[in-house]
């Protein structure tokens, strides 16, 4: 599973710096000032997995009733679970996957929950995205961002590339950002993401040991190394300023030899 969750990790090492008992009103007398985190209710898929469902895409493998669960330490030493399921719908002739996305600040110490919401199509065994949107609650402050990406952007290329040591691909969006009271901000620049087929590796996360292939992503300066594993997805992700996902469950989804 990608991703790529881009405003996630811009979103976190963006507070890195701060401090996490004065943005919740604590001092030196301890915690009589807090507000007390209550975390949104989980999310659930639309629908019950077709155990004879096949993806179009087994490393990116979007699945209708699926559930992934994700663990993700920052280098802040923020703690936030991340709960990923898929949905799907036809939508102007076409099935449209529908992947929501839920991250909660499991310490409740800086109060962050966030939304992702993206739509994606398959190309034959390519994965390509469509839109998405992230909404966001940091401390009671609440926002939103829009990726418009390029048309025919590929989130995952096929299967056969993927075990090509070298492999590479690019997609691009703009972001708009929606602040309340403030009118849409769009960015000037569009963002390009890359993407390079890497050594496959044996992973061992909480949900198990995988065999995965890896992709190097990178915006800019800023990367990750992200690990595939065929009919799972997504089973672990390094970023290069200390950030690491790693899948701790799933359901609907079954491992490929």
């Amino acid at each position: 599973m990608r991703l790529i969750l881009v405003f996630v990790v811009l979103v976190v090492v963006g507070l890195t710096g701060c401090n996490p008992d004065t943005r919740n009103g604590r001092n030196g007398n301890g915690n009589a000032n807090r507000v007390e985190f209550k975390p949104p209710p989980p999310i659930k898929p639309a629908q019950a997995p077709d155990p004879n469902f096949k993806a179009c895409n087994p490393y990116f493998p979007l699945v209708p009733g699926s559930v992934a669960k994700y663990v993700i330490n920052y280098s802040s030493g923020i703690v936030g679970d991340l709960t990923i399921i898929v949905d799907a719908a036809d939508e102007d002739g076409q099935k449209v996957f529908t992947q929501r996305s839920q991250l909660i600040d499991r310490s409740g110490g800086m109060q962050i929950t966030q939304s992702i919401v993206r739509k994606f199509v398959c190309d034959g065994s390519v994965v390509r995205i469509l839109s998405e949107k992230t909404e966001s609650n940091i401390a009671g402050q609440q926002s939103a961002v829009d990726f418009d990406f390029r048309e025919n952007s590929v989130m995952m290329t096929d299967p056969q590339s993927l075990l090509r040591k070298g492999t590479t691909w690019t997609h691009a969006f703009r972001t708009i950002f929606h602040n309340p009271g403030q009118p849409p901000t769009r960015s000037d620049v569009p963002t390009v993401v890359s993407f390079q087929v890497a050594d496959p590796e044996d992973v061992t996360t909480g949900a198990g040991t995988f065999k995965t292939i890896r992709v190097t992503r990178k915006i800019g300066e800023n990367g990750t190394i992200d690990y595939y594993a065929a009919g799972v997805g997504l089973v672990k992700r390094q970023a290069s300023e200390g950030t690491s996902w790693e899948l701790k469950e799933y359901s609907g989804l079954k491992a490929l030899d």
